[in-house]
């Protein structure tokens, strides 16, 4: 895989109606065939322990970049998407079903 996009920056609306920025980074195969999409500062400024929030937050950003950035970078890929989980000493990612 190549990263095809890094640290994009991107304004969506949390649960509560609040805009926040997020940062997303696009890996993607040469074949163009699949692609995964890492989601960073999605949280809503609640650190790492609220993963219902974080999750519904993800939703909302990936709803937003699947019709702004990724049908343009990935139009026929198979999307797998993780979500960094902010405030850990290691990164953990979440995978978004």
């Amino acid at each position: 895989m190549k990263l095809v996009r890094q640290a994009h920056e991107f304004e969506y609306r949390d649960g509560q109606g609040i805009d926040r920025l997020g940062h997303a980074d696009v890996w993607a195969t040469a074949q163009g065939d699949r692609a995964v999409l890492v989601l960073r500062n999605v949280d809503g400024g609640l650190g790492g322990n609220q993963r219902l929030a974080l999750l519904e937050n993800a939703r909302r950003a990936l709803h937003m970049l699947a019709s702004s950035l990724l049908p343009f970078l990935v139009p026929r890929a198979r999307l797998d998407v993780w979500v960094l989980r902010p405030g850990e000493e290691k990164p953990r990612a979440l995978i978004l079903p």
